[in-house]
């Protein structure tokens, strides 16, 4: 089923034989691969940061308290900014999973929402700006780390 959208963009799909749903050239399928994408990097961020609290744990004795502090602070930073990310992603998922319904004939359709359309957006911007803040919690980390040779 190919259909064109108001933009004048085709948003097609098809039912393969698996009945499982391919959607070509739509956005929501650059979502999908955006939301992939940042679990990836959360899992990255997650096990990065268990890392450098685990070294940070076993150099205790060796680093001034102050760094130790910082360090730990800066984990649970990132380990908060993750939770906060992996939550986004499902609620993006939920409101994907919601512009598609099933008629009469069994075809799956794409119903316009501006409601959900600008939920997912909204959605996208909290996990850019959560990543945004990941970054910058672990170049200051990898800074900690470096001057204090933890890595």
């Amino acid at each position: 089923m190919s259909e064109k959208n108001k933009e004048g963009s085709f948003s097609a799909e098809k039912v393969s034989e698996n009945g499982s749903v391919e959607k070509e050239g739509s956005s929501l399928v650059e979502i999908e691969e955006v939301l992939n994408s940042m679990e990836n990097f959360t899992e990255q961020v997650k096990e990065v940061a268990l890392n450098l609290a685990s070294a940070t744990a076993r150099a205790k004795n060796y680093l001034p308290a102050k760094i130790t502090e910082d360090v730990l602070d800066l984990v649970n930073q990132a380990s908060k900014a993750t939770t906060e990310i992996t939550k986004l992603i499902k609620l993006v998922r939920m409101e994907v999973g919601g512009v598609y319904s099933i008629n009469q004939y069994g075809e799956i359709e794409f119903q316009r929402n501006k409601v959900i359309e600008e939920k997912i957006e909204e959605y996208l911007e909290r996990i850019l700006g959560e990543s945004q803040r990941i970054l910058l919690i672990m170049k200051r980390l990898k800074s900690i780390s470096i001057d204090n040779k933890l890595v």
